[in-house]
């Protein structure tokens, strides 16, 4: 069973899920520094490999090696800085962050994310529940912003409760890909017969299918009961 995690990890949830809680990407919306449950620019860098910004240091906490922070502007998408770690030279064992925006995106016309379209996923409030698997912890509430082209379709703010159930309504949606089917499929060829592994509570519990399984907030089922209103700022 280790191998199917290892290779559900390493191949299949390239975006923003590994073994270990991964350092955040970040969000300044409203005049705060908000932290994000997807990484926007791992989309960009897995087709365009050469635009990874390059570190000398890459930890078990990091695996993707920088911290990127995104702006909304006008209702934009946009990428405002990128961080990496280098050694301090001051310190034997300690390390510095150094802005590498413009080597990636030398042009500002570039840092427009015209080209993203998902969930962009924020937690609030404390933690209440710790899970040792990037960003599987729960959290009290979350803001969520439904984003297409780069553009924000909609915002709002969930509490816990309510965010498990649309959750529950994107996993309902992913389990009629493809793209489900033949990652159920791999991860099947690993079980024994008499395996009471639950392959499906475990893709659901990573959650990779979040930032990109585009569904409305309100259910077509239900009143909208909404815990914030909708809207997007910069």
């Amino acid at each position: 069973m280790l191998r199917i995690i290892v290779f559900l990890i390493s191949v299949l949830f390239p975006v923003h899920v590994f073994a270990t809680a991964q350092a955040p990407d970040y969000l300044m919306y409203n005049g705060e520094k908000l932290r994000l449950h997807v990484n926007p620019l791992e989309v960009l860098f897995l087709e365009k490999e050469k635009l990874r910004p390059e570190t000398e240091i890459i930890s078990s906490g990091n695996w993707r090696g920088y911290i990127a922070t995104f702006s909304i502007i006008e209702r934009s998408l946009v990428v405002s800085d990128i961080t990496i770690s280098k050694p301090d030279p001051d310190k034997e064992f300690g390390y510095l962050r150094e802005s590498v925006l413009l080597k990636v995106f030398p042009n500002e016309s570039d840092r427009k994310m015209d080209w993203f379209s998902g969930l962009l996923v924020v937690p609030l409030g404390e933690r209440t529940g710790y899970v040792h698997l990037s960003y599987a912890s729960q959290y009290e509430k979350y803001l969520l912003f439904r984003m297409k082209n780069g553009l924000v379709l909609e915002s709002t703010e969930m509490k816990l409760e309510r965010y498990m159930d649309y959750k529950v309504r994107q996993f309902e949606k992913f389990k009629l890909t493809t793209e489900y089917e033949a990652l159920y499929k791999e991860l099947s060829k690993d079980s024994e017969p008499d395996d009471d592994f639950d392959l499906e509570g475990l893709i659901f519990q990573m959650g990779s299918f979040t930032h990109k399984i585009d569904i409305p907030f309100k259910s077509p089922n239900k009143s909208s009961n909404t815990d914030a209103a909708s809207g997007a700022g910069s």
